[in-house]
């Protein structure tokens, strides 16, 4: 049996299927979607499939006992073959992309990332769900990766901010993160729910102690350019008189000139710096 089919894998799935159902709830309704899930997380991708008209699944193979055992979940209508790190898709197809616990167990895990981004439309949105080692269960991984044969033990626990720089690598802006499921990693179904409690903290999503990290990014359009809040805010007409939007330098004909905070006289021409984000 895998991992996911225990008492431990249905609750953490039932949390990550709640959250992951809140956030494609506040977005738009997408055209196409792909998720990339073990077949396992059947309920999961309904979830997905409901806020798009289209829906592909991919299931990677089932190696590490979190992807279930080959043949013993029924397979869903819209499964695709391929591979995350070569998906079946063209350029700029897709709308949304939700990556279950896929870089954890990848061998070329930017490789999946850089694929995500090429399939996805400008505009797109990408939900990418990995098992955080700032957790109860990255505390008990060196125990249980010793003790349990399968499970999420053998995989790479990746930290919120290595993922963001894993996204920000390629043309996907992260937008937010949020983590989910804080009891500990108990298996009797009996513990599970004396720790539910855990559950009902206000504003839990946004501790990042959680056992599962979900980063929300989007893939900027071609084109378009992030303006820095000091140019925004001359733009808006709200900028304070004497403090200049955005730094500045002058360069002569002889190629040099005063610092950045000295008048500039006639004739010199002014280079606008990179503005920061």
């Amino acid at each position: 049996m895998a991992w996911l089919d225990g008492t431990l894998g249905h609750a953490l799935m039932d949390e990550e299927r709640a959250l992951v159902g809140a956030i494609l709830t506040e977005l738009p309704l997408f055209r196409d979607s792909l998720g990339i899930a073990p077949q396992s997380y059947a309920t999961f991708l309904n979830t997905v499939a409901e806020r798009s008209r289209h829906s592909h699944v991919l299931a990677p193979a089932a190696g590490n006992g979190l992807g279930g055992e080959p043949g013993a979940t029924r397979r869903p209508p819209s499964l695709v073959w391929g591979l995350p790190e070569a998906l079946p898709f063209a350029s700029a197809q897709l709308d949304l992309v939700v990556l279950v616990h896929t870089l954890e167990f990848s061998r070329s895990p930017y490789r999946v990332v850089a694929e995500a981004e090429r399939v996805l439309a400008p505009g797109g949105r990408l939900l990418v769900l990995t098992f955080n080692p700032v957790s109860l269960f990255g505390l008990a991984r060196p125990w249980l990766r010793r003790a349990a044969r399968y499970g999420p033990w053998s995989g790479r626990f990746l930290r919120a901010i290595h993922v963001r720089s894993m996204l920000e690598s390629t043309d996907l802006a992260p937008e937010r993160s949020r983590y989910v499921f804080f009891r500990p990693p108990l298996t009797r179904e009996r513990a599970l729910r004396a720790t539910r409690f855990l559950e009902r903290v206000p504003g839990r999503h946004r501790l990042p102690w959680g056992a599962v990290s979900c980063i929300q990014a989007r893939k900027e359009e071609p084109g378009v350019t992030l303006l820095g809040p000091a140019y925004r805010a001359e733009l808006a007409g709200r900028r304070e008189p004497g403090i200049p939007a955005y730094p500045f330098e002058r360069h002569d004909q002889q190629g040099k000139g005063p610092g950045p905070h000295e008048p500039i006289g006639n004739g010199g021409a002014i280079h606008r710096r990179c503005l920061s984000r």
